[in-house]
């Protein structure tokens, strides 16, 4: 856990960034109406950042000779970089050619020449396919001007995601720097946001101080979102690791958390080790979401398997994994989760089975969900699951629904909504 991550050589991070976003799509997006004034970059107060390192907050690794006198050009004041040149690259159609010209082209560029390139670029238009481009812009400029970068983004972007990919670059090379800001910087008894984009830096460069930061925020969405970010780094290092990394947390909330995210990348990755993490488990409530997250997952890749392991556990997990597991056979396969169900028609929690089999094969089978749906003994149930299956049937196709409408009796409440459904024609 403790030991020292070496980052990468500037050229090789780049093409790790701009690989990683070619193989697959972001799925950040960003509101992209840029204002017409530009924000000017706060040099001096970059300066002062750019010199904190060496305490607790170090991640061990320091800025290239090159970057920093990037930082430094910055003294004289944004300037602009080759007229056309960021759009020129932008209209290639080979995205590896694109994606190689840009990487060069922000070989040559200095502090101060970023915010202009970074402007034209933001000008063409945000679509869904310059996001791996934009971010790679903004890691570069997170390296050479953190301070400036996210002032002129915090004056012309509408969403957090570039501030935060800006102080995930930031961190993953000064990181006592980029923690100072963000603690400077924010204001309010909420969860920091900032320090999201900063664990999400750490996270492969030095988990343990990602770790610390993370526990320094309330339970809230940030916390879920940093959380989120750090699992892949803890989960690589397999189950024993990770369970080493769970025992360092006090928080049951967040032991909560991250349990059930562990459970989820885990049983995705393989769903034994899914079932490997939660046997090592012993709070019953986290052991509980993790064990859903690996049902789940299991029955999305393999239902028969995931149904021998269900009836391996304790007979109380069981019980709690059945209803997620029939839930999510269903969605792919109404009949075969059918069968399955029917088998179990005297167990205790039928019911709640059946509750979860009719919700979960609606989308796929409405009619086969409003026979089964229509049998739950609990009226709220019954009115919730058979208007919602009534309702998918009647999209797809109305002469459907208005026959089982005149063949089936409805919940009362479900009653009052179908004159409609009979009257249009």
């Amino acid at each position: 856990m403790n030991t020292k991550i070496l980052l990468p050589t500037a050229g090789a991070w780049l093409t790790t960034i701009a690989a990683a976003y070619y193989i697959g799509s972001s799925d950040s997006s960003e509101n992209s109406a840029a204002d017409t004034s530009a924000s000017s970059a706060k040099s001096s107060q970059s300066g002062q950042y750019s010199q904190l390192s060496g305490n607790r907050y170090s991640s061990g690794s320091t800025n290239s000779a090159r970057l920093s006198a990037r930082s430094s050009a910055s003294n004289s004041g944004a300037t602009s970089a080759p007229s056309g040149s960021i759009r020129s690259i932008s209209e290639l159609g080979d995205p590896i050619e694109r994606s190689r010209q840009l990487l060069s082209y922000i070989d040559t560029l200095s502090a101060s020449e970023f915010e202009s390139v970074v402007d034209e670029f933001r000008n063409m238009g945000m679509t869904r396919e310059r996001m791996g481009e934009y971010s790679m812009l903004l890691h570069a400029w997170g390296k050479a001007d953190p301070t400036g970068a996210i002032a002129y983004l915090k004056e012309n972007t509408r969403s957090d995601f570039a501030v935060k990919e800006v102080l995930a670059s930031w961190a993953s090379t000064n990181a006592n720097a980029a923690i100072a800001w963000a603690n400077e910087n924010h204001t309010g008894d909420k969860a920091n946001p900032y320090l999201v984009g900063i664990i999400r830096g750490l996270a492969d460069t030095n988990p343990t101080l990602a770790t610390q930061v993370l526990q320094q925020l309330p339970f809230s969405e940030e916390r879920g979102e940093a959380l989120r970010g750090l699992t892949p780094r803890i989960a690589a290092l397999g189950v024993t690791g990770a369970q080493q990394w769970l025992s360092g947390i006090e928080d049951p909330k967040l032991v909560n958390g991250a349990s059930a995210y562990l459970a989820d990348h885990f049983s995705k990755q393989d769903p034994e080790m899914g079932a490997q993490w939660v046997s090592t488990i012993t709070d019953e409530e986290a052991r509980q979401r993790a064990l859903l997250e690996v049902v789940d997952n299991w029955a999305d890749k393999d239902p028969s398997a995931a149904q021998v392991w269900i009836e391996t556990l304790p007979y109380d997990d069981q019980m709690k994994a059945g209803p997620e597991f029939v839930s999510s056979y269903a969605s792919k396969d109404p009949h075969a989760a059918a069968d399955w169900l029917d088998a179990r028609s005297n167990s205790e929690n039928y019911q709640t089975l059946l509750r979860e089999f009719a919700e979960g094969a609606t989308r796929k089978d409405p009619v086969l969900a409003l026979n089964y749906g229509n049998e739950l003994n609990d009226e709220s149930s019954r009115s919730r699951t058979v208007g919602r299956a009534l309702w998918t049937l009647y999209r797809q196709d109305k002469n459907e629904a208005r026959n089982w409408i005149n063949n089936n009796e409805l919940p009362e409440r479900v009653q009052r909504y179908v004159g409609r459904m009979m009257e249009d024609q």
